[in-house]
Formats: structure tokens, C-alpha cells, sequence
């Protein structure tokens, strides 16, 4: 996830006014903070520097932790789940590069790292998932998750042949992965059930063909194929009625939803941005913060 992090808790201390034009001033933003031979800066030198593009980041560091903290407090399962994580990383990278690796990062001991870098991470990535649990019915109205079964071959012939067999009930999903496997694409489209959703990569003639379909069971009238005529497919459409459960592998693979799920939560705590010269920062680089332009 994008992190845009908190403006409302900084050790400058701010006086805003609530204008959405205004300009942050300090309070004695003239204060000498730091003296170097016979040259001052200021508080306000310092704070403006900290507003330039990547002082942005800095100055809001605090958001994510304070949001996380509201929604996704430090339980047994988050400590057990960061600790499967590190033990699954450490295997796959052995003991000695782990090791070295959690040293270059400045942390002495596993128990360490796991408390400066993989408890967050877990906990940020809930966030997503409480999300999905508090709006899925707006999700799925949104992004339409469908159960599907979708074969893909590059052979037209053998898309038309697997097609009209199906049409007329003589072969199952299941029979065709046996008899056409050295036929078939199955790296992605496994022929399996699948949960997906409207943003699924596929030209958006196939997506619109299959999401037009309301009722379960639906085997397409016909096979699909992209614009450049090199991948065909057999779609049926399973059940137009998924689960939260059963939709939250489609949902994670929807490249906006982590920044859907935090600009939910800043909005749901009520962030706002007055100085205009961090308004536009953020809105140069991640504009779907700026919740405040939803109202």
C-alpha cells in the first residue's frame, strides 16, 4: 500500500486556519533551531523543507500508524502470522543471508526486526481486508465478482472444437484439461472454478460478454478471443452471486483497492489537508487521498 501518513501529529507545532488555499504557518516560525557558525535556520526554513516532495513523506509518517492503530490492534494472530512469515522468509532465504540481510537493515536480533518491520507490515496489510469486510456489497456492485470456469488455448480449432462439444453436453471442463493438456494455456485460466471481477485482464469485449450474463451456470454462446487473434477461451459463468470469502483472492489482485482501502479509513477519521503547498504535493502524487474533495 501507498503510504501518505499523518499531518495532524508532527513535532513542529502548526496553526491552521481553515481556508483551502492557506499557507501552515509555526508558531515563532523565526526561532533559530540550528545554528551553523553565524548562520540560523529557522523553524520555518525547516519547515518548509520538510513540505518539499520528499519531505512529504516524512512530515505525514504518522497517518498509516495512527490509522492502524484505530483498526488493527497488536493481537496474538498478528504476532503468530509475522511469525510464520519471518520463519517461511528465513527457509527460503537460509539463516546466514537472513541473518546478514536483518543487518544491513540496522536490526540486531530477529525478535527485532520482526517488531520494527513485519508486525507493521502485517498489520497494514489488514487494513485491505478490513475494507472489504465493512463495504463489500459496494465492492462487489462495483467490480461484479463472478465464479467462473475459463479454458484458453492459442488454436482456434481446437476453442471451436472444445466449444460445440460442451454446447452439446458431450464434455465437462474437467474431461477437456485431460484431453486437450498440451492444447491448452493453463498458467492463468486453469479451467478450474476461479472467483473474478470486472477488472480481470481480458480485452474488454470478453469482460463485457461475460459480465452481461445473470444467471448461473452459463456456458457463453460462443468462444472468445482476444484483438490480436492468439488466445481463445470457453467461459462459463458459475454463479453471479459470490461470497466475501470466496471473492477476496479477485479483490486482492485489483490494483487500486489498497488505496481505496486507505482513502476510505482517512476518510472515516476525517483527514484533511490545509496548506496548499502539501495539498498539491499529495495531490501530484497520490490524489486519491485528498478525501477532503470528495464532500
Amino acid at each position: 500500500m501507498k503510504k501518505i501518513l499523518c499531518l495532524l501529529s508532527f513535532a513542529l507545532l502548526m496553526t491552521l486556519t481553515g481556508c483551502t488555499d492557506a499557507k501552515t504557518s509555526l508558531t515563532n516560525g523565526n526561532e533559530a533551531l540550528i545554528t551553523v557558525g553565524k548562520t540560523e535556520i529557522t523553524k520555518d526554513e525547516i519547515y518548509t523543507a520538510l513540505k518539499s516532495e520528499n519531505g512529504v513523506t516524512v512530515i505525514l509518517s504518522k497517518l498509516t500508524n495512527f490509522i492502524i492503530d484505530k483498526e488493527v490492534p497488536i493481537t496474538d494472530e498478528i504476532k503468530k502470522e509475522a511469525k510464520d512469515y519471518v520463519e517461511q522468509f528465513t527457509k527460503y532465504m537460509g539463516e546466514d543471508t537472513f541473518k546478514t540481510y536483518i543487518e544491513t537493515l540496522g536490526y540486531k536480533t530477529v525478535d527485532e526486526y520482526v517488531d520494527g518491520v513485519v508486525i507493521s507490515s502485517v498489520r497494514s496489510n489488514k487494513i485491505t481486508d478490513k475494507y472489504i469486510d465493512e463495504k463489500y456489497e459496494d465492492l462487489n456492485k462495483k467490480y461484479q465478482f463472478r465464479k467462473v470456469q475459463i479454458l484458453q488455448t492459442s488454436d482456434s480449432k481446437i476453442a471451436s472444437e472444445i466449444q460445440l462439444a460442451m454446447k452439446e453436453g458431450k464434455l465437462t471442463f474437467e474431461d477437456a484439461l485431460v484431453q486437450y493438456k498440451d492444447k491448452l494455456t493453463t498458467s492463468t485460466f486453469t479451467g478450474k472454478e476461479q472467483v473474478i471481477s470486472n477488472q480481470v485482464s481480458l480485452d474488454s469485449s470478453i469482460v463485457k460478454n461475460i459480465f452481461a450474463v445473470e444467471e448461473d451456470n452459463t456456458l457463453l454462446a460462443e468462444y472468445q478471443f482476444n484483438a490480436k487473434l492468439d488466445k481463445f477461451y470457453i467461459v462459463k459463468v458459475v454463479s453471479t452471486n459470490v461470497s466475501k470469502e470466496d471473492a477476496l483472492s479477485a479483490a486482492y489482485e485489483i490494483s487500486t483497492l489498497d488505496d481505496e482501502a486507505f482513502s476510505y479509513f482517512l476518510e472515516k477519521y476525517g483527514f484533511v489537508v490545509y496548506d496548499i503547498d502539501l495539498y498539491n504535493g499529495i495531490k501530484s502524487q497520490a490524489p486519491v487521498y485528498l478525501v477532503q474533495d470528495n464532500k
